[in-house]
């Protein structure tokens, strides 16, 4: 399979989003997951769906350490987009 983050994914994202039993609002220019006490707040829903995924894979201990940070600065130069 091959998927790029482009328009076309916009709506199965946001479906798969509710899919997870999230609701789903607009603030202002943002999107709001929300179930029980989760709450993720990104610009569209590709990107609130990969920070429910980053929550549902690393849990509360969701941040880098300083070993995964080096590793990934190493790797990409400090982010992604300076590839």
């Amino acid at each position: 399979m091959r998927l790029s983050d482009a328009a076309n994914v916009m709506t199965p994202a946001y479906l798969t989003i509710l899919s997870k039993g999230f609701s789903v609002r607009r603030s202002g220019d943002l999107l709001v997951a929300e179930k029980a006490d989760d709450q993720f707040t990104a610009e569209g829903p590709v990107s609130l769906l990969g920070l429910i995924a980053i929550a549902e894979v690393r849990g509360e201990a969701w941040q880098a350490t300083d070993d995964e940070v080096s590793a990934f600065v190493d790797r990409f130069g400090g982010s992604a987009d300076d590839s």
